[in-house]
C-alpha cells in the first residue's frame, strides 16, 4: 500500500516536504501500520509540492523497483537458501489532491476517478456533484484500460496546449505508475475515509451547512460546549477540546476529534438544537459512520451504510441545494466498495500515515534546533 502526503516540518514557515510511504499488506492489520513496519520510499524536499506530472521524477525510481519485484527476486530465508518472492502495489491511500497527482488524474472538482460522474458548473464556474435523478447512468465503474490508454496518449502529445486539451477531454495525464502492467486506478486508488468522512463531510455539515446557514448560532455552540464538557468518556477515546465555541466554531479540530465528535458527542449535544431535516441528515451520517468504523463489518452492514450515506447526500441536496454537494459528498458513496476490497476502514485509512508525518516533522525540527 502506498501513501503520498506533504507536511510542514518547520514552525512559521510555508516549507512543504513530501513523503511516499509503503506498508506491507501481507502483515496482520494489527502490525501493518506500526512505525517499525512503515517504509519511507521517498522524501520530496520541497519547498513546495511538484506540480502535476512533475511528481513523476520522484516516482520513476520507485516504479522501477516495483517492476523488478513484479517479475520476482530470489532471497535467502531461514527455511531455504533461495525463495522466489514477488510484490505488487495493490492500494494507494492518500487524500484527494495527492491521490489524483499520484495516479495522473484530474482534480476531484472536475470528475470522479471511480465512476462516470462529471461535475456540474454554475454561472460562476463553481463545481458541484449534485443531481441524483440520473444516478443509474453515471454511477458506473470507469474503464481502467481506457484510463491507461489515455495516459499514454497524453505522454505522446507534442505541445503543452495539446496536453491541456487532452486532459480536459479525458481527465487523465501520464503517471509513472501506469508502467506497472497490473495497476488499476478504479480499484487500487481508494477513497480515504479519514479525509472524506471526518475532515471532509463531518466538518462540512457542521461548519458550512449549519453554522454558515445560521442553523447553529453562537449561543447554540456555547450550549453544545457546556454539554460536551459534562460527558465522561474512556481515557483512550479522548475528550473534545474546548473549541466548539471558539472563533467561527470548532476551531482547529483534527480528523480524530471530528471522528470522536460524530460517533459520541454529536447526537447528544445537538439534537434539540436542530430542525427535523437536519436531524435526519445527522442521524444518517452518524449511523453510517458507526457501522463503517467497526473492526468487523458484514456485507449487510455495508449495504446499510451505503443507503444511509446516499439518503444523507440526497437530503442535503434537497434542503440546501445542488451547490452544496461537494466532491467528498460524492466520493463517500464509493467507500463501501473500498471496504469490500480491503476490509474495515482501519485497514486502509490514513491516520497512521499522518502520524508518520508528525514523527518525521519532529525529527526535522530537532535537527534544526541542534
Amino acid at each position: 500500500m502506498l501513501n503520498l502526503d506533504w507536511f510542514q516540518p518547520f514552525d512559521n514557515s510555508q516549507h512543504s516536504v513530501g513523503v511516499i510511504y509503503g506498508v506491507i499488506c501481507n502483515l496482520p492489520r494489527s502490525e501493518r501500520f506500526k512505525t517499525s513496519n512503515t517504509i519511507t520510499l521517498a522524501v520530496i524536499p520541497g519547498p513546495g509540492e511538484p506540480k502535476l506530472h512533475k511528481l513523476n521524477h520522484y516516482l520513476a525510481p520507485i516504479i522501477d523497483q516495483f517492476i523488478e519485484l513484479w517479475k520476482g527476486i530470489d532471497i535467502s530465508t531461514n527455511e531455504t537458501s533461495s525463495k522466489h518472492i514477488r510484490a505488487a502495489i495493490i492500494c494507494c491511500a492518500c487524500d484527494i489532491p495527492a491521490a489524483r497527482k499520484l495516479c495522473g488524474l484530474i482534480s476531484a472538482r472536475a470528475a470522479c476517478h471511480l465512476c462516470e460522474k462529471v461535475a456540474n458548473f454554475d454561472d460562476r464556474n463553481q463545481s458541484n456533484f449534485g443531481g441524483f435523478d440520473d444516478m443509474n447512468q453515471w454511477f458506473v465503474k470507469r474503464d481502467a484500460d481506457e484510463i491507461r490508454n489515455n495516459a499514454y496518449i497524453w505522454k505522446e502529445c507534442n505541445t503543452e496546449d495539446a496536453r491541456k486539451n487532452h486532459v480536459s477531454e479525458t481527465f487523465v495525464r501520464w503517471s509513472e505508475i501506469y508502467r506497472l502492467p497490473y495497476f488499476d486506478p478504479t480499484k487500487f486508488l481508494i477513497v480515504d475515509p479519514m479525509h472524506c468522512l471526518f475532515l471532509g463531510i463531518a466538518k462540512w455539515i457542521v461548519t458550512r451547512l449549519w453554522i454558515e446557514e445560521n442553523r447553529l448560532t453562537t449561543k447554540h455552540l456555547e450550549i453544545m460546549q457546556e454539554r460536551a464538557n459534562k460527558i465522561k468518556v474512556p481515557s483512550d477515546i479522548g475528550r473534545i477540546p474546548n473549541k466548539i465555541a471558539t472563533g467561527d466554531g470548532f476551531s482547529g479540530f483534527t480528523a480524530d476529534q471530528w471522528k470522536t465528535f460524530i460517533l459520541i458527542y454529536a447526537t447528544t449535544i445537538t439534537w434539540d438544537l436542530l430542525k427535523d431535516e437536519d436531524r435526519k441528515i445527522l442521524s444518517y451520517f452518524v449511523r453510517a459512520c458507526n457501522i463503517l468504523v467497526c473492526r468487523i463489518i458484514s456485507k449487510s452492514g455495508l449495504n446499510e451504510a451505503y443507503q444511509c450515506l446516499l439518503s444523507m447526500v440526497k437530503l442535503v441536496e434537497k434542503q440546501y441545494g445542488q451547490k452544496k454537494i461537494t466532491p467528498n459528498m460524492h466520493l463517500c458513496l464509493h467507500i463501501c466498495e473500498c471496504a469490500l476490497d480491503y476490509g474495515p476502514l482501519y485497514s486502509f485509512w490514513c491516520y497512521s500515515f499522518e502520524r508518520m508525518n508528525g514523527l518525521l516533522g519532529n525529527i526535522n525540527i530537532n535537527i534544526n534546533i541542534i
